[in-house]
């Protein structure tokens, strides 16, 4: 009993070991994908008038996956608390951004997951890669005004509520600016509020 505990226990610090050898890590370049600092106040409006408040509540870098068979890329999580009365009358902590690092299998990737109102952005994972050749575009919001904003389609095969977000627009410098949903809705940034 006592050498199948020590054999088992070789065999787990061997798989721990070749784990850790074989980390990826987000590159700094990657690593812009993420605008967002803990403590800021995003305020979107709708061309409805609607107000929602995001606070970014939390960035968790250096993450990496737990588990047999896992890839061990280094991922890095951005936490929003979302207080928006169409979807929880108590403000709800979401995931907002969610980048991945380089595996064997594919280049590094980045997740959209941004929620405003009560629709919520399918987007599967875009590649950083190829984000990186999209044409920058000029965008003028009354908050400020933009030249480094691109364009980013829904790409998932989800069934697409009417209230759900069809396009994101996304600052380079800032993050998430505008946001078109399938029912023409339109929700904008119209403040930030650092922390600091």
């Amino acid at each position: 009993m006592k050498s199948i505990l020590i054999s088992t226990i070789t065999i787990l610090s061997l798989v721990g070991i070749g784990c850790s050898q074989n980390r990826t890590y987000l590159t700094e370049r990657d690593k812009i994908w993420n605008p967002y600092k803990e403590g800021q106040v995003l305020i979107f409006q709708s061309s409805n008038g609607e107000i929602d408040t995001i606070v970014i509540t939390q960035i968790e870098d250096k993450r990496f996956p737990d588990g047999l068979g896992a890839e061990t890329n280094e991922r890095l999580r951005v936490l929003a608390k979302l207080d928006n009365q169409s979807i929880s009358r108590v403000p709800f902590e979401s995931r907002f951004l969610y980048l991945a690092a380089e595996t064997p299998k594919g280049p590094s990737k980045v997740d959209f997951e941004f929620s405003v109102g009560d629709g919520a952005f399918w987007g599967k994972y875009f590649l950083i890669s190829e984000l990186e050749e999209y044409k920058e575009e000029y965008l003028e919001l009354p908050f400020q005004t933009f030249n480094d904003v691109i364009r980013i389609d829904e790409n998932s095969n989800q069934v697409f509520r009417p209230y759900d977000i069809a396009t994101l627009f996304w600052s380079k410098s800032v993050g998430y600016v505008k946001c078109e949903k399938k029912d023409g809705t339109i929700w904008e940034l119209v403040s930030i509020v650092d922390s600091h």
